[in-house]
């Protein structure tokens, strides 16, 4: 009987403690997702941080194409979006939320800028993460061009 009630109580101790663990999402997925941007070849993509207040997604963004860009314009699609690859460039693209990055000055290779986008749909959780695309539309010797440049994973902070 002693045995029985040893294990017994230890047995529920060990049901309690999971229990709570349970209930503090340490054993949802999504806790264990890290936050990473990863570029393209010719890109950099450093320290995503999702923002949920703002409902932005803040990273380094830079270029080292070797060649200068002129009106660059950045966007963040979210994995959900379907980004289909048209004459135009992809359709994903014509979401009006964008970040000017340059305006009209000149972005040239191996320069880096922060940058800020909105994502959508935004988040007001701590701790929600979201999937996409970082892809940039932009003018080089007077052609405008599209390109996906980063993959990023982040959670809300």
């Amino acid at each position: 009987m002693e045995y029985l009630m040893t294990y017994g109580w230890a047995i529920l101790i060990i049901a309690v403690v999971l229990g709570a663990l349970f209930s503090l999402g340490v054993f949802n997925g999504a806790a264990l997702l890290g936050t990473s941007c990863v570029a393209s070849s010719g890109y950099t993509c450093q320290g995503p941080v999702y923002l949920h207040t703002t409902g932005n997604l803040i990273i380094t963004f830079g270029q080292n194409t070797g060649a200068t860009w002129t009106a660059v314009n950045a966007y963040f699609v979210n994995q959900t979006t379907v980004a289909t690859m048209q004459a135009g460039g992809p359709s994903a693209l014509s979401l009006p939320s964008n970040q000017v990055v340059t305006g009209s000055t000149a972005f040239v290779s191996g320069e880096t800028k922060q940058i800020s986008l909105p994502v959508s749909p935004a988040s007001t959780t701590i701790g929600t993460a979201i999937s996409g695309y970082i892809w940039a539309t932009y003018t080089e010797s007077g052609q405008q061009l599209y390109s996906q440049v980063a993959t990023v994973t982040a959670k809300a902070s």
